[in-house]
């Protein structure tokens, strides 16, 4: 695969040419400095956007546009990342060869289309379309009360200290009152012209042709590439809060949260996710077999690496169990840090690692995720994280343990508990 980057005035362009892959794969990243007042209008903007636009005035119509480009749907997603806000447009479009000439161009168009030209009626979001846009996040939101194991990780990371760290992307119910067809306009306006623009793709295409498409649609837009702070490293040891809430829940639910301090590059990119296997990121981790196995003492339990660097424990237990799950999980990171970690351990790390990298390869929109990584976030990509996993040791893994400082216990109890 080939790699090229192209600079322009306020955006850049980058594309990886690959023949491996019968569509090609079109990401447009727009990055904001976090400000959790605008989780929820990123929540309904994405909903504003990909439901109707200044050419499709409804959803019946951009659904019938979409067909006529062999499903090459727009999706828009967001995530925190450090202290920015990402918002992310994608689109996957077959080739011209497999469909028919002029395909790339089309669904380009309809791109850029829905992403610069909303369904804006002097100066407010059309009102049927908004109107469909509220009443769909309030039907999430009201979702989203029935998921205890969401509610759960919510409230832990709200006694986090870090702003970024604390808040849902998709925001929340409450700040539904405080939006309006005007005041998203306005957000809409400052969210392009605030933004670092990145465009990626992947397949085989014409530069130059896709190029004029791109620079026709982006060079009339004012975008702020301001090069400010986007990956974030702790460096101050959290002080240790605990809490406990009571819910209609049969299933009391345990998260645990941890940071890692002064953590390096490599450790970020390569000694983590290997860590995490390790410890509690698999069926074969410490966490699962000394915690469910040996002890019967959860419903489940298992470790994630989420939201810029926290490993969160989450265990669904019987709350007479809590401190019982709560030592052995101790004890278990213990011993890491203490280098209690076997050939067996990290030799199945290390071959679950490699295969997973190398699923990365067979899709398009994970090596373009990885790239985007590498470029916007100082990530490795998939060709470094190949290389320098051949040359980790065990060593890395036990002073990486060492970093690893609890700083969140939260209880969801369920309020009739019943016993494995």
């Amino acid at each position: 695969m080939d790699y090229k980057k192209y600079e322009f005035d306020g955006y850049n362009a980058h594309f990886i040419k690959t023949n491996r892959f019968k569509s090609i794969y079109i990401s447009f990243v727009l990055i904001n400095e976090f400000n959790k007042e605008n989780l929820t209008k990123n929540f309904i903007l994405r909903k504003l956007l990909t439901t109707s636009s200044k050419k499709l005035k409804n959803e019946v119509e951009v659904t019938r546009e979409v067909s006529k480009l062999y499903n090459s749907g727009l999706v828009v997603s967001n995530d925190i990342i450090g202290n920015s806000i990402v918002t992310t447009f994608d689109m996957e479009v077959l080739e011209d060869r497999y469909t028919e000439d002029g395909l790339l161009k089309k669904a380009l168009t309809y791109f850029f289309d829905t992403i610069f030209y909303p369904n804006i009626i002097d100066k407010k979001f059309e009102k049927e379309n908004y109107d469909l846009a509220i009443s769909s996040a309030k039907l999430y939101y009201e979702s989203q009360k029935e998921n205890k194991n969401k509610y759960a990780v919510d409230n832990a990371y709200l006694l986090m200290d870090d702003e970024f760290l604390k808040y849902d992307i998709n925001g929340y119910a409450k700040d539904l009152d405080n939006i309006t067809r005007e005041n998203m306009v306005t957000y809409y306006n400052d969210l392009i012209k605030s933004a670092n623009a990145n465009i990626f793709m992947i397949g085989s295409f014409d530069d130059d042709n896709v190029l004029k498409i791109i620079n026709k649609n982006l060079d009339s837009k004012v975008f702020k590439n301001d090069n400010y702070s986007r990956s974030i490293t702790f460096t101050d040891k959290p002080e240790l809060k605990e809490k406990e809430d009571i819910e209609t829940n049969n299933q009391s639910i345990l998260v645990m949260l941890y940071k890692i301090l002064n953590a390096t590059k490599r450790e970020k990119n390569v000694i983590f996710p290997i860590f995490n296997r390790i410890f509690g990121g698999s069926d074969n981790s410490k966490l699962f077999k000394v915690v469910r196995e040996e002890n019967s003492l959860c419903y489940d339990i298992g470790s994630t690496i989420s939201r810029s660097g926290v490993v969160r424990v989450q265990s669904g237990i019987s709350y007479e169990n809590k401190e019982k799950v709560k030592k052995l999980i101790d004890e278990q990171l213990k011993k890491m840090k203490n280098g209690n970690i076997s050939d067996k351990e990290f030799n199945e790390a290390i071959v679950f690692r490699r295969r997973a990298l190398k699923q990365f390869e067979d899709y398009n929109d994970s090596i373009l995720y990885l790239k985007e990584g590498n470029v916007l976030f100082e990530s490795d990509d998939i060709d470094e994280r190949m290389e320098h996993l051949n040359s980790v040791k065990k060593e890395e893994i036990i002073e990486l343990s060492k970093k690893i400082v609890l700083n969140v216990v939260y209880m969801l109890k369920g309020d009739t508990d019943e016993k494995d």
